[in-house]
């Protein structure tokens, strides 16, 4: 059990870190800027935090989700589905996070869609060939969490699929074309996560959860014995502070990309790239350290990710040749991080993706469309030849022919003898078109130390009562949105086990 305080040494503690407020009517503090007095508290000195508002629960609920990305909202699925009152919260207008706006590639292998499709596939069994890989990592720490993220994803799939009417793309449109079939993608391609998160956000709301935005979690609640029993937060369009009750915490508030003092602390080799998005600030990191909890694999680098990031995923699903600024190829295309990892590697500031009608036309026309038309500040075409194109796209005509000349011979032999290239070794043809892209951080791997259940620990590997963590919050929740999602559910089974096992 989480180390017990008595009630002098916890409201020390409370005051040096100004991180955690003691609840329960006895303890209260004044606040600063007029939520409250130290005349409405008890009057007894001992018993008040200066610069604070009181604790004054305005709301209840059993499992309070702090975060609506994939991983809170997945963390939802089985406490709402167990009769559980549960409350989501997030910091934005919006439901979704930055899953909502992510490219929608999810790794599944096994699923009910890619079974109908013929492809047969067992999460079990690929997790037997994917352990080798993470042991030579050295990433070897509580694998029966990376195990449980790992096999759940399926099972995410399935139940988004049937039960809350999520919707993904037909395997057939993609199948036979070369791309991965272990790949799932949202109903219309690269892009449309709304067709997956929009019906999970309205089924769980239809099964009894409610969603709270605009409201950003400030600090943990604790009691006089320090035990977690709910959140404060502060009301995004009002500045009010809002204090809410619960039974179970679950914080996933996604990694710290975005907070430039956590990464430079953290990840200085990543400190001079610019983050993709802004809300990943490490918000939820910060209130679980302040709590007692544990930073892990801090330090561990995340692949990196092109501004462009749904761009950058156009190698899965058809042919493009990538070039430096001077119309080098300097990578095999069929990668989706390697391009920018590179890029940044060799310093190049930006690079080219240049396509031609097969991606226009392919199996992710949808996506392709959408970015040419929105990013058409970072679109260059049609060219009728390559020399065209490269006056375009500002670089010497010779290099790129010269590039183009190398490439289709290894395209005519079949291999590629320059970067071992396998899917989509393909020709281009006029039209040529070419999108900017440019090198960022996207995501952290470092996060909490939990338990196998997800449940926080403190310093001594100590469960902390009621708090658990899922998704980018928590150390090394891999590179795509389903382990996310996995985490979430791997999370929510865990809380309805604490649930239950409570009541008996």
């Amino acid at each position: 059990m989480h180390q017990e305080m008595n009630r002098r040494s916890f409201l020390k503690t409370a005051a040096a870190t100004g991180a955690v407020l003691v609840a329960g009517g006895a303890l209260a503090g004044c606040s600063s800027q007029g939520g409250g007095s130290a005349a409405s508290a008890e009057p007894d000195a001992e018993n008040r935090l200066v610069g604070y508002a009181p604790i004054e629960f305005s709301e209840e609920t059993d499992v309070l989700v702090i975060g609506t990305g994939i991983a809170g909202m997945s963390a939802a699925m089985d406490p709402v589905e167990a009769g559980y009152q549960v409350m989501l919260a997030d910091k934005l207008e919006r439901v979704g996070g930055e899953s909502f706006i992510s490219c929608g590639v999810m790794n599944v292998v096994g699923s009910n869609m890619q079974k109908d499709a013929g492809i047969d596939g067992d999460p079990e069994a690929n997790w037997e060939k994917y352990l080798p890989v993470l042991e030579q990592a050295g990433e070897t720490d509580d694998l029966d969490f990376k195990h449980n993220v790992y096999v759940y994803q399926t099972e995410w799939a399935n139940r988004v699929n049937s039960d809350y009417g999520g919707e993904f793309q037909p395997l057939d449109d993609y199948k036979d074309t070369g791309a991965p079939t272990s790949m799932l993608l949202p109903k219309n391609g690269i892009g449309d996560m709304a067709s997956v998160l929009t019906p999970l956000q309205k089924g769980l709301e239809s099964k009894g959860a409610s969603y709270k935005l605009n409201h950003t979690a400030k600090s943990f609640i604790v009691d006089a014995q320090g035990t977690p029993i709910g959140v404060r937060f502060e009301d995004g369009k009002s500045g009010k502070t809002i204090d809410i009750k619960a039974k179970r915490i679950i914080v996933a508030t996604g990694g710290f990309s975005c907070n430039q003092e956590m990464v430079s602390a953290y990840l200085p080799v990543q400190s001079r790239m610019g983050p993709l998005t802004v809300n990943s600030m490490g918000e939820g990191h910060q209130m679980c350290k302040a709590l007692g909890g544990v930073y892990t694999h801090m330090d561990m680098v995340s692949n990196l990710m092109s501004d462009l990031a749904q761009v950058t995923v156009w190698g899965y699903f058809g042919p493009n040749v990538q070039v430096t600024p001077q119309g080098r190829r300097f990578i095999k295309e069929d990668q989706s991080h390697d391009s920018p990892d590179v890029a940044a590697e060799l310093e190049l500031g930006f690079w080219w993706t240049i396509f031609d009608e097969q991606l226009i036309n392919g199996s992710q026309a949808w996506n392709v469309n959408q970015n040419m038309t929105n990013k058409a500040d970072r679109l260059v075409g049609p060219c009728a030849s390559l020399e065209e194109l490269a006056a375009a796209m500002d670089i010497p005509a010779e290099n790129l022919v010269e590039t183009f000349t190398a490439y289709d011979a290894m395209v005519e032999a079949g291999e590629d003898t320059e970067f071992g290239k396998k899917r989509f070794l393909t020709s281009l043809a006029a039209p040529y078109y070419a999108m900017k892209h440019m090198p960022f951080r996207y995501k952290t791997h470092g996060g909490m130390k939990i338990t196998t259940e997800s449940q926080l620990v403190d310093a001594d590997g100590n469960p902390i009562p009621n708090v658990f963590c899922c998704g980018s919050t928590v150390a090394d929740s891999g590179s795509d949105l389903s382990p996310n999602a996995g985490s979430g559910l791997v999370t929510g089974k865990a809380v309805v086990a604490s649930l239950q096992a409570e009541a008996e």
